[in-house]
Parts: C-alpha cells; structure tokens; sequence
C-alpha cells in the first residue's frame, strides 16, 4: 500500500486551491461587465461531434423554456457504426483474427429550466470494459446488451454564466486525448467548472473534478481528483490552447481485485506488487499524473478543411520506477460534415508502464508499455453517413530479453451512420 494518507492531504490541498479559484472568478464574473464566454467543454458534452440534435420545430418559435410542454424540451440524436477489424502479427498466436464489431449509441437532452439540462444515453458494449462500446459479433447469435453510459445534470445559471455546475455519470468535461483516458469513459461524480473570457480573443478555464472509482462498503474507497486549468486564444485565422491537468487517484490499488477476481475485463499492464507468496497485493506505484497539452488550430483557404497540430506529455509523479512518462502527438487535416468532405490524421503515442492506470487508456492500443502510429481518414458522401478506416501499428517499450516484440498491426474499415 501507499502512503494513502500523505496523498489524500496532497490532493485535497490541489482540489482547494483550484476551487478557491473558480470562487474568485465566480465573483468577478457576478460583479463586474466582463463578458462571459460559452462553456466550451460542457457544450462539448451536450453536442457531441458529429452527432445531429433533433428538436420539435415549435421549439424556436416558443419563449422561455418553462413555456414549452415537457415534450418540446426534449431533444434526441444517436449514432450506429459496424466495422471489420483485422489483426497481423507475425507468430501471433492463433494466426490473423478477424471480426466484425458494431456500436449503437441514443441520447435524449432535455432543458429542464433556462438553468439546467439533463442528459442521458444508453450504449452497446460489454458492461465489463469501461472504455469500449463496441460490440464484437459472437457468442452465438446471442441479444447484445445495452447499459446506462451517462446520466447527468449540468447547471449553468443565467445570472452567472461563466459558472457550470455538474453531477452523475459525464463524459469527459476537460480537454484530454487517449493517451490516459479513451474517448468512450465516462465519470462518476462531480465537476465544477468556471469560463471567463479575460479579454477579446483570450480566454480562461478551470475545472474541479471529483469522482467515485470504487465504493467499498468494507474497505478503502477508490477515487480521483483532477483539477485542469486552460488557455485559450483565438485569432483571425489561427486557434491556440495551453491546459495543465493534475489526476489524483487515491487508493489505486482498489482497481486490481476489479481485474483479478471482479468485473473489469480492461487490459492491465502496469507493474503488480507481489507479498512473500507470490500473491498480487495491487500496484507497484502509485499514481499522480501531470498532463500538459498544447494545441493549435489553422483556418486553411479551403473551409471546412482546418489544420490542427496538438503536443501532449505526461508524467506520473507517483511512479516507483523511471516507467512513468508519456508522449502523444497528433495532426489532422479536414473536418468531414459536408457532402463529399473528407480527412485524415495522424497520431504517434509513447506510453511507459506506469504513467496511468492502464484500465482507462486507448482501447484500441494493448495497454500500456508501449508505442503507437494510427493513421485514420474519413469521407463523407452524405451528411449523417461517413466511411472509415484507421490503421494502427503497436509495439512494445519495455520488453524482457528473449520475448516476442513483433509489430502488430490492427485494420478497422468502418461505416458511421449519425442521426
């Protein structure tokens, strides 16, 4: 075990400041002309990309929300994809796989008052992944499950727009990429979330986040803290952002029997502690990730064809070993909405041992310990419909003398439906 108490110390004083920093801006906000911006990320959860929102066509005609029947508050949107993923490795075991894979997902956002949404969405997937809504095609013509992946209140009151107050299972309200969270986790907890623009074209954001990772009715708790910090400005033709996140995670170990003995079917690669038996008694380190990510974006000549470059690195201050660092790196040309639109990126990842919990990492890497070049592209000869395929090269960081270090190679070829 780690020194549980000294870390909990830690992170409630990061969690303080941070919140006696959003206090500070509230008041600001509240008191003075300043104007206030959208909250970006909260926006980000209510209108995912890509996802059309549908609403009753009275619903722009009509006044303030409580003026508008339950039914014309409610708005619906959804996506379906099937893929075929292919597996190469030379002397992988059993040879090539192949396997076909959907994923359903159907949201309903509801405006409870001029203050406050509500959002809820069910998901294909294995109850057992966190970080994956696919569905393999298996198991013998057997029903496919559907689960709850997110239920939640946001509170944005008019008199303090900058303010966004947040509860339940969410998706990710901060700026993040798959190298410590895949885009398919959702939290349980809290956030509070503050948005100010400072001056024209530059603005400031700071995000509190609690989260309940594991309950134990007759043991220590699992949790994480974050607390994340962003700054942006926007030019005529050129976007930049600069944010810093802090993950806390208390008690880690608690994810370990979830993986032996319990629920999670997720990948786990980071290094386990062993008792004199040879028994596992949970992580060898512990974890306090620092994330920093820097990212711009270019407006070309040609619309709806922006240039974005992003650099991220992070470090695991908690890490027993000198495993503890990551690297991501991303390019991507195009945002395919428009009829006949297309795209493509690239993405290279370095991800060491025990940088972050690997349960939570990019489902579509073999954990961590490892390094990655996905190259994706996109087209779209429909709006609501897209054709996909990604290619993702894996190999291993750290590998012990005499062991197989093959590449292996994964191929997705997708179609994407949005409604």
């Amino acid at each position: 075990m780690h020194n549980v108490r000294r870390f909990s110390v830690l992170r409630l004083r990061i969690c303080i400041q941070v919140l006696g920093a959003i206090g500070i801006l509230f008041c600001l906000t509240v008191t003075s002309s300043a104007q206030s911006i959208a909250t970006g990320q909260v926006v980000a959860l209510a209108v995912e990309s890509g996802a059309a929102i549908y609403a009753s066509p009275e619903r722009e005609a009509q006044g303030p929300t409580e003026n508008l029947a339950w039914y014309d508050r409610i708005q619906w949107s959804g996506d379906f994809r099937t893929r075929y993923e292919g597996f190469y490795q030379k002397d992988r075991l059993g040879g090539t796989r192949n396997r076909g894979r959907l994923r359903l997902r159907l949201r309903m956002d509801s405006q409870i008052n001029d203050d406050t949404k509500f959002q809820v969405r069910v998901t294909s997937g294995d109850p057992g992944t966190p970080v994956s809504t696919n569905q393999t095609f298996s198991s013998f013509f057997r029903p496919k499950p559907f689960s709850l992946d997110r239920a939640f209140l946001s509170y944005n009151p008019q008199g303090a727009s900058a303010l966004t107050l947040g509860a339940g299972k969410f998706g990710s309200p901060q700026t993040r990429t798959q190298l410590l969270i895949d885009d398919d986790l959702n939290f349980e907890g809290a956030f509070e979330q503050v948005s100010w623009g400072l001056s024209d074209g530059i603005n400031l954001n700071l995000i509190a986040m609690q989260t309940a990772v594991n309950e134990a009715s007759r043991g220590a708790d699992s949790y994480m803290l974050m607390g994340y910090g962003e700054l942006s400005f926007e030019g005529d033709r050129t976007d930049f952002q600069v944010s810093v996140a802090d993950y806390g995670w208390v008690n880690p170990d608690g994810l370990v029997p979830g993986h032996l003995d319990g629920p999670l079917k997720s990948i786990l690669t980071n290094a386990l502690a062993r008792d004199a038996q040879g028994n596992v008694t949970g992580y060898v380190s512990g974890f306090n990730v620092i994330d920093v990510i820097a990212e711009a974006t270019v407006r070309t000549n040609r619309p709806g064809y922006p240039l974005r470059f992003l650099g991220e690195f992070a470090r695991n201050t908690k890490a027993a070993n000198d495993h503890d660092s990551g690297w991501w790196f991303e390019v991507e040309y195009g945002s395919p909405r428009a009829d006949r639109t297309w795209g493509a990126a690239y993405t290279y990842g370095w991800i060491q041992q025990d940088l972050t919990p690997s349960t939570y990492v990019f489902s579509d890497m073999p954990g961590t310990n490892l390094r990655l070049h996905m190259i994706e592209t996109s087209y779209v000869p429909k709006a609501g419909l897209s054709f996909d395929v990604t290619l993702h090269l894996t190999r291993g960081l750290d590998v012990p003398s005499g062991s197989s270090n093959n590449l292996l190679a994964r191929l997705h070829v997708a179609i994407v439906a949005r409604f």
